[in-house]
């Protein structure tokens, strides 16, 4: 493999995991705030429990960004 290859595979893996975690990044918060007006319509418990299950896992992968960036 040359070296032109293997950037190019580098950066083709790089921009595959950052544009699945940046959808990702878009997309729990409004997922979030769909569960939670469920919840507030329904009084379902099984929204609100779905909202806060979301809520840490959306903590837990900004944690992990900026500790891979460095905190920038």
């Amino acid at each position: 493999m040359d070296d032109l290859l293997a950037a190019r595979s580098q950066m083709a893996m790089s921009l595959a995991f950052h544009i699945v975690f940046a959808a990702i990044g878009i997309a729990m918060p409004l997922l979030m705030i769909i569960a939670e007006w469920r919840w507030l319509h329904s009084r379902d418990e099984i929204y609100l429990t779905l909202a806060k299950r979301w809520a840490k896992g959306t903590a837990i992968l900004c944690a992990r960004v900026l500790v891979e960036r460095g905190g920038h």
